[in-house]
């Protein structure tokens, strides 16, 4: 629960340490309401990073993660299945296959890789030899099958407390998409990741990005990457740069991608819509299958990044040196 007050000095930067901050938003669960109340999402008074404050118990994690969330409900708005995604995950396999040509990819770990998809498409990719390893905290039937069937190996774990499974300085690629900014702890988990990385190998991150055109527009408690309480830190591209190379990477490639799905949620948040399922509200076409208004939005978050202008997602792919 919040404290109720708009700074304080009892705070624990993640980048600086400093413990003094000052309130950016408060907010209730606006997408799931998982529970009553509200959180607070508060910016380092030395820094200017902002994280979520208090930082739940680890205990309390799971209950934020209702069986209405996105990744798991076909019927929320923001769930993206169907021969668009498969062809976007084609496409993007083999960018990030271009993007990193230099290296050596033989084997490849997705960190909370979900439906398999992405995995897959980066195997066909990269070719049938390269080893493809997806963890995450559970997997359904489904993934089992689907892993069987395309010779995926399966590890159940979690990034911030258990990597054994994966072998020392053994992964020449490993995925965190849409994953650090809901760590408890980034550093712990970036250090054990180094640890993991074959020496030359590749962290690939994206993570929301406070500086988009959405970002601009509804800052003040609707914008969808708050993704209250979900979201623990928000990272700037700087900030998360410094971690990254205190932790022992060095910066392989970073920039800004379109970010379709902030741009609906923060419409959504907005209007008074959730992120559960869709209602009878007239402005329920915006939902992100909806290929007149992602591609919308898509468009116009690129031509934003051509005029030089960031967007609301950031990527950094991060090298273990040697």
């Amino acid at each position: 629960m919040n404290t109720l007050t708009p700074t304080g000095t009892n705070g624990d930067c993640l980048i600086c340490h400093e413990k003094a901050w000052r309130l950016v938003v408060r907010s209730e669960d606006l997408e799931y309401r998982c529970r009553p109340g509200t959180w607070d999402l508060v910016a380092c008074a030395a820094c200017g990073h902002v994280y979520i404050h208090p930082l739940p118990a680890a205990a309390d994690v799971p209950a934020l993660y209702p069986a209405t969330y996105y990744t798991v409900n076909c019927n929320s708005p923001i769930y993206l299945d169907g021969a668009v995604v498969e062809k976007k995950m084609v496409q993007d396999a083999r960018r990030l296959r271009d993007a990193v040509r230099g290296v050596n990819v033989r084997s490849i770990v997705d960190i909370g890789g979900g439906n398999l998809t992405r995995l897959m498409k980066l195997q066909e990719v990269f070719g049938a030899g390269t080893e493809a390893i997806c963890l995450d905290f559970q997997f359904d039937a489904a993934a089992l099958a689907a892993a069987k069937t395309a010779g995926l190996r399966l590890v159940q774990g979690n990034v911030e407390t258990d990597l054994s499974a994966l072998r020392d300085n053994g992964h020449d690629l490993i995925i965190m998409r849409q994953l650090i900014e809901h760590l408890r702890d980034p550093r712990a988990a970036l250090r054990e990741v180094f640890r993991k990385l074959a020496p030359g190998g590749l962290l690939i991150i994206d993570t929301p990005n406070r500086g988009g055109l959405d970002y601009a527009l509804f800052k003040s408690r609707y914008w969808g990457g708050y993704h209250i309480p979900r979201h623990f830190h928000l990272f700037s591209q700087p900030h998360l740069v410094r971690l990254l190379e205190e932790t022992g990477y060095q910066i392989f490639r970073r920039g800004y991608t379109p970010s379709i799905a902030f741009w609906i949620i923060s419409f959504r948040n907005w209007l008074g819509l959730n992120s559960n399922e869709r209602s009878r509200s007239f402005w329920e076409f915006l939902y992100l299958k909806n290929l007149p208004v992602s591609g919308s939005f898509f468009v116009l978050d690129l031509l934003w990044s051509k005029l030089g202008f960031q967007t609301s997602n950031q990527f950094v792919f991060a090298q273990k040196r040697g």
